[in-house]
């Protein structure tokens, strides 16, 4: 066994290996190699041929940049993948930070557009904009139960 791990490190040295833009590849890959399985069943045989070779593609790109041995190359597109994924991420994160806020609801003011938050208590209720002054009425569904009643807040 040990013979085979010395082969393998000779073969992979000066090869660029594994980095952040690989793991998103074959994690790409694996969510369009879901998305095959699932659309076999359906009878539009042009999405499965294209979702499989979408998901070849990103495999053949994955395992060349892994084995490719010009690492300056891969380090610049890692770089570049790490500078958009910068970008990206904080957009994408004020996105779901509204589903993880379960005690408040979201609400922008008719009049400025300023995004208020409102707690979440059921019924129908006048509010008034801080910035503007205008009073609306906000409809709240369903209302925020904690799972526990803890006076510590835990």
């Amino acid at each position: 066994m040990n013979g085979f791990r010395e082969k393998l490190m000779r073969f992979m040295y000066g090869r660029y290996g594994f980095d952040q833009l690989g793991r998103f590849l074959f994690g790409l890959a694996f969510v369009f190699w879901i998305l095959c399985f699932f659309v076999r069943f359906l009878p539009w045989q042009f999405l499965y041929a294209m979702f499989s070779g979408i998901n070849t593609a990103l495999y053949i790109v994955a395992f060349y940049r892994i084995l490719s041995k010009n690492t300056y190359k891969r380090t610049l597109e890692n770089e570049k993948y790490l500078q958009i994924k910068a970008r990206v991420l904080p957009f994408l994160s004020k996105k779901t930070e509204k589903l993880k806020d379960r005690e408040h609801i979201y609400k922008n003011c008719p009049n400025c557009k300023a995004k208020l938050r409102l707690a979440r208590v059921k019924g129908k209720h006048t509010t008034k904009c801080p910035r503007c002054g205008t009073k609306f009425n906000v409809r709240v569904w369903i209302e925020f139960k904690p799972k526990y009643n803890n006076p510590y807040n835990y």
